[in-house]
């Protein structure tokens, strides 16, 4: 928090007010917790290194702006699986149907592509999440997404996140216990 106030502070300075900054924190239960105090102050953060669905709620929960890690959700899986049925697409849906379903002011933003069906597929994952709130995609997937002639049809929508009806987590706000439970059972938050 303390560093976070003085790089602020270092922008402010410098004539850069700090709606233009965004602080990135690890997703660890003493991040999110961080964010929250610095959110409540004014200050944006990014909530990164997310790699299960528990890290996403806590920090929706907790007002953050998360940064799902596809690639990192996919460690240990084998290549040949179909865009839909991939652990990172199924983890970052579920994270925006829970967003969207209980109207969490938030932000899902996958980032870190890697291809379920191996080299060739590259856009998989990217054409699974299409309507996702914002995807961070680097320069040369843009330029295969350009060049494609496939067309690029949503996939994810408010209204059918809604609809899914998913069930609150820790009641609304999980306490560090129910955290550090749940994220230990999940082998994409653990198995790295």
């Amino acid at each position: 928090i303390e560093r976070a106030l003085r790089i602020i502070k270092m922008y402010e300075d410098a004539g850069v007010g700090k709606e233009r900054v965004l602080i990135k924190l690890a997703a660890t239960w003493e991040g999110i917790l961080a964010a929250e105090i610095l959110e409540k102050q004014g200050i944006q953060c990014n909530l990164t290194l997310i790699f299960s669905v528990v890290q996403a709620i806590a920090c929706a929960q907790r007002g953050p702006r998360p940064n799902p890690r596809l690639a990192k959700a996919k460690n240990g899986r084998t290549e040949g699986v179909e865009p839909e049925d991939d652990e990172g697409v199924v983890a970052v849906k579920s994270m925006y149907d829970y967003y969207k379903c209980h109207d969490h002011d938030t932000i899902c933003m996958p980032a870190s592509w890697r291809p379920s069906r191996g080299k060739g597929f590259e856009l998989d994952e990217i054409r699974a999440l299409a309507g996702v709130d914002r995807m961070t995609i680097p320069a040369p997937l843009l330029e295969k997404l350009v060049a494609s002639e496939e067309p690029l049809e949503r996939c994810l929508a408010v209204e059918s996140a809604k609809a899914t009806g998913v069930e609150v987590v820790g009641g609304g706000m999980m306490d560090e216990k129910e955290f550090r439970y749940r994220l230990n059972m999940d082998g994409c938050g653990t198995d790295k």
